[in-house]
């Protein structure tokens, strides 16, 4: 393989995998952090420089790194990483390794191309991910992640309330019980993303992740395509949704989101059912669903959160449904919890 290809995935070459997946999921000064991702932008504009070689020797007519009408071993090999590092460098270090949109110029044209010649094939299409589902994947696959506080602290915070529905705080500074100097471990806060709130915004190019031209689809289509989803495996559905308040099981798995051996708690069944049909009749209407939950106690408005948060954080892409239709379907059940638990701390809707 070609030097910057064999570099990406050599383990033994000096500028391996594994110095991207460094500027990811390591602290430390912030130095050190500006260092790795100098290198980790040197290392993309190498691989920029090879795609770009390879377009011209192809008479400007193929995108790929080695010529031709279709993508190689080599291309399918490094789409993976390359979608994987684009939602976990924007939601861990605000960046962006593609144009923004909106007529900007983007960094890597060649590399952009060559993304964008992908997401052209029906086939990557339907298997192409979402920066949440990637992002919280992350820990199985490449070890738990750091965001980069040190220099762009505004940048990743917007981007983590952009990207993350249920976000991660941003470490602090705190000592180890040997007084050592280290960074607080991230935990889950509450914090509503911009990204789950209507109107969706992602149809902005601009924005942190745009939903692109050949996933675009109207707002209707979106809406229907993820009633029919829900609709289509329904009662499972609810039952799923009954974990929020169930026994998560006795073994724990690193990504926080797996908990394959949860039980359903079977008296929220009534509850989530109604709330479940009324994002369905929401989604199929496009009318925001509408009750008063001041008659419940505080207590059991925060069961009821709970079970459809569970629902809301596990959408998964493409998995489950498309990107347009798993940003309104999240967005529509966090109106539901924001019905539930007001951030304002009132108890009615």
């Amino acid at each position: 393989m070609f030097r910057p290809e064999s570099q990406m995935f050599n383990p033994f070459e000096g500028m391996a995998l594994s110095d991207a997946i460094s500027s990811i999921t390591r602290g430390g000064e912030a130095r050190k952090k500006d260092s790795r991702r100098v290198r980790l932008e040197g290392l993309f504009s190498r691989v920029d420089s090879e795609l770009g070689k390879a377009w011209e020797q192809s008479g400007k007519t193929s995108p790929w790194f080695l010529g031709g009408e279709a993508p190689s071993l080599i291309d399918l090999q490094f789409i993976t990483h390359v979608e994987r590092m684009e939602a976990s460098l924007a939601y861990w270090k605000a960046m962006r390794i593609r144009g923004a949109g909106g007529g900007a110029q983007p960094h890597w044209p060649h590399l952009e191309r060559w993304m964008e010649a992908f997401e052209a094939r029906e086939a990557y299409q339907a298997t192409k991910s979402d920066y949440y589902t990637h992002v919280m994947n992350i820990p199985p696959q490449y070890g738990y992640a750091y965001p980069d506080v040190s220099s762009n602290y505004e940048e990743v915070r917007d981007a983590v309330s952009f990207i993350g529905g249920e976000s991660w705080n941003l470490p602090r500074d705190v000592e180890d019980e040997a007084g050592r100097a280290r960074k607080e471990p991230i935990s889950r806060r509450r914090m509503q993303g911009r990204s789950w709130t209507l109107p969706v915004p992602n149809n902005d190019q601009s924005c942190w992740e745009p939903i692109r031209p050949p996933f675009q689809r109207s707002e209707e289509a979106a809406r229907h395509e993820a009633a029919f989803e829900l609709a289509s495996n329904y009662e499972n559905i609810v039952k799923f949704a009954c974990r929020g308040t169930g026994d998560r099981g006795e073994i724990n798995f690193s990504a926080p989101l797996a908990d394959p051996y949860a039980l359903a708690n079977p008296t929220e069944k009534e509850d989530v059912d109604l709330l479940l049909r009324m994002t369905a009749q929401g989604l199929v209407r496009g009318q925001l669903p509408q009750f008063e939950a001041g008659g419940l106690d505080a207590e059991r408005r925060e069961e009821l959160a709970k079970c459809i948060k569970y629902v809301r954080d596990r959408v998964g892409v493409p998995r489950d449904m498309s990107f347009p239709a798993a940003q309104h379907l999240r967005a529509y059940l966090n109106h539901i919890v924001d019905i539930l638990v007001p951030l304002d701390g009132s108890s009615s809707a």
